[in-house]
């Protein structure tokens, strides 16, 4: 069976030294892209499952070509390694959307780990494509450096919203009141943000608590359910197994999901 294609931009001012992600061979059919030259054309060619941009000192090219990536293609997971590492830094990745943001130096079996989260919420086949699974950054408005339009002004608040509230009872109502705006509008900007709907959006973001909570074998399964903010334990199994593709006690012991979250509940 072939291995998953894994873009790997290596960006470092000294790539004589060991890289954790050369380091993946096993688990990957690895792209090494030296600079970013015909970096988006290579991925034309040779879509890939993930990509991972390698720094040691992020300059402006380097950081401008990850964020033309993700605008280029903005399903796919980007991780970002870093040696230098600021505040300021760590919020511009969040905010231009990068799954998740490591400061080296970093161990193969860490960057394994976050990865392995990472393919839990993946297909496998790349000829279907690939919804929008990224984690909304929780970032305070006041530190984001890009001023956002109207629309992702709205599609942000409505983010925060659903990270403070999504265990309780969400509706769509008071989401659109709290960012003070229709239901129609906000739904609206939410979609031509995010590429899927609010409640697709929910849906996802409750089932991905829901799978970190199941890592913990002293949570019952109805426990992270309630948590999650699914408020039946039967509802819950059903939709846990049509998006995940196994029951959430077969995937308590060990079962791959052969999923990702898929559409709306």
């Amino acid at each position: 069976m072939s291995l998953p294609s894994l873009l790997w931009t290596d960006l470092r001012s000294n790539t004589l030294e060991p890289s954790p992600v050369g380091e993946l061979k096993a688990h990957f059919r690895l792209q090494h892209q030296a600079g970013t030259l015909s970096l988006l054309q290579g991925i034309e060619r040779d879509p890939p499952l993930l990509a991972c941009f390698e720094y040691d000192y992020p300059n402006l090219s380097g950081l401008k070509a990850l964020r033309a990536t993700k605008q280029a293609y903005p399903s796919l997971p980007i991780l970002m390694l870093t040696l230098q590492h600021s505040e300021a830094l760590a919020v511009w990745a969040f905010r231009t959307r990068v799954w998740d943001y490591l400061v080296k130096p970093v161990s193969e079996q860490e960057l394994w780990r976050r990865i392995r989260q990472l393919l839990q919420v993946l297909p496998t086949n790349l000829v279907t494509g690939r919804r929008i699974a990224m984690p909304a950054p929780l970032i305070p408005r006041e530190a984001r450096i890009e001023v956002p339009g109207r629309s992702a002004r709205v599609a942000e608040e409505a983010l925060n919203y659903v990270q403070g509230h999504y265990a309780e009872v969400l509706r769509l109502e008071d989401v659109a009141q709290c960012c003070r705006m229709s239901v129609w509008e906000l739904s609206r900007s939410f979609k031509r943000v995010h590429g899927l709907t609010f409640r697709e959006y929910l849906c996802q973001y409750r089932l991905r608590r829901a799978l970190e909570l199941l890592s913990n074998t002293h949570v019952t399964i109805c426990e992270a359910a309630s948590a999650a903010g699914f408020r039946n334990a039967s509802h819950f199994t059903r939709l846990f197994r049509q998006r995940m593709g196994v029951t959430p006690s077969q995937f308590r012991m060990g079962r791959p999901v052969r999923r990702p979250c898929p559409e709306d509940a």
